[in-house]
């Protein structure tokens, strides 16, 4: 029995569900860890390291909740942006994001939590609706990233719901420590 692929209109709709729900959870761990600012714990940190793309970005288990906000507000306006441009250039230069340059993170210190809470929001709304907005026939578009190299708007769609799924589990490990 042979399967085939679900049509790429698909692969988008499923991109938005699974965004959508990771941002939600991000939402609500958010709110239960704000204000805790104690470390990971060395068993949760040893388990987190080992998850998605902390292994290449481990420093950001150090930040607190509010960190993670900030990090995640900048992150999906980077997003936002590098969809957008993909979607509708040829072969778009993308600057690379380097989430723990220390005066990105002091920004985020500096930044009221009500703030930084209000942007994730508006910045996550924002990035859910560019995915949405994405022709299935543009899956294939490419952008080239400075570090990275050529990047797709199907890997960035991919990659999108596993990004907010591992600060979603950073942030439960930030709530229950």
């Amino acid at each position: 029995m042979t399967t085939t692929p679900p049509p790429l209109a698909g692969s988008v709709a499923a991109a938005v569900t699974e965004l959508a729900a990771q941002q939600d959870r991000v939402a609500a761990l958010l709110a239960r860890a704000a204000g805790r600012s104690r470390p990971l714990s060395p068993e949760a940190r040893r388990r987190l390291v080992a998850l998605g793309h902390f292994p290449a970005y481990a420093s950001e288990l150090d930040w607190t909740p509010e960190e993670v906000a900030g990090h995640l507000r900048d992150s999906a306006r980077v997003f936002t942006d590098r969809i957008r441009r993909i979607g509708l250039e040829d072969r778009p230069a993308l600057a690379d994001f380097v989430p723990d340059e220390p005066d990105r993170v002091a920004g985020y210190r500096a930044t009221p939590p009500a703030v930084l809470a209000a942007g994730l929001a508006a910045a996550q709304a924002e990035l859910l609706r560019t995915v949405a907005a994405v022709r299935s026939d543009r899956l294939g578009a490419v952008g080239v990233h400075e570090v990275d190299g050529p990047v797709s708007l199907a890997d960035l769609l991919a990659f999108l719901p596993a990004h907010q799924r591992d600060h979603a589990e950073q942030l439960a490990a930030l709530a229950d420590g």
